[in-house]
């Protein structure tokens, strides 16, 4: 029986921004299943709760030994909040469950803290949105080391919005790659020189995703990431 894999989008996105990946993990001998889920509805742990929990039950359920997650931007936060048994819904993966985590805001996002104090952006993207901040507020910060999954990140420092005067370092649009990188219990990670919206899309952050579920290592960066 392949391995099942979850993929879990941003916020603010759909499923189809996770279907390049999906028929990569496909090609690669995993059962992938492209996870479309309100992300503006609830907060971070109405989401734990709501879309993570019952697939996870679900696929164990089924006869999965474990389960693989392949994420992006808030979908980590999601998965690693679930992994470290935040709230009721939450709990530890089987052994050998692994994560690529894309892009997440696991220190929080300097975006975050502006977009959630204005119009029409606290409207339209959510609840979610003023738990990513890097302030008292936030989540991630709250979650402590990464843990109950093996998980790696890919951090992106190409940005093509404007809040480059945010960051005080590398970033990729909308998190920096010290966030996406913070914190403890990380199996490993990668830097590239992509753009927040697009790295799930890219040729080599697809092919470092199905190498991490397979092996539990990213393959090096060649050089430095542009």
């Amino acid at each position: 029986m392949p391995d099942p894999v979850l993929l879990l989008h941003g916020l603010a996105r759909t499923g189809l921004s996770m279907r390049p990946m999906a028929r990569a993990l496909a090609r690669g001998g995993f059962a992938p299943h492209v996870v479309d889920y309100p992300s503006r509805k609830h907060g971070i742990d109405g989401l734990v709760a709501e879309v993570v929990a019952p697939r996870v039950d679900a696929l164990l359920a089924a006869g999965a030994d474990r389960v693989h997650f392949v994420t992006h931007s808030l979908g980590g936060v999601l998965v690693r909040a679930f992994a470290a048994g935040r709230s009721d819904a939450g709990r530890p993966l089987p052994e050998g469950s692994r994560a690529v985590m894309l892009a997440p805001p696991h220190g929080g996002s300097e975006v975050a803290d502006v977009l959630r104090h204005r119009q029409p952006f606290r409207g339209v993207l959510g609840p979610a949105l003023g738990e990513l901040g890097t302030g008292d507020a936030s989540v991630p910060l709250r979650l402590g080391p990464v843990r109950g999954v093996e998980a790696g990140v890919v951090a992106g420092t190409r940005a093509l919005v404007p809040f480059g005067r945010l960051f005080s370092g590398p970033h990729d649009g909308l998190v920096s790659v010290a966030s996406a990188t913070a914190p403890d219990g990380l199996a490993d990670h990668v830097v590239v020189a992509r753009t927040h919206a697009l790295l799930m899309m890219a040729p080599g952050v697809i092919a470092q995703t199905v190498r991490f579920l397979q092996t539990g290592r990213f393959e090096p960066a060649q050089g430095p990431p542009a």
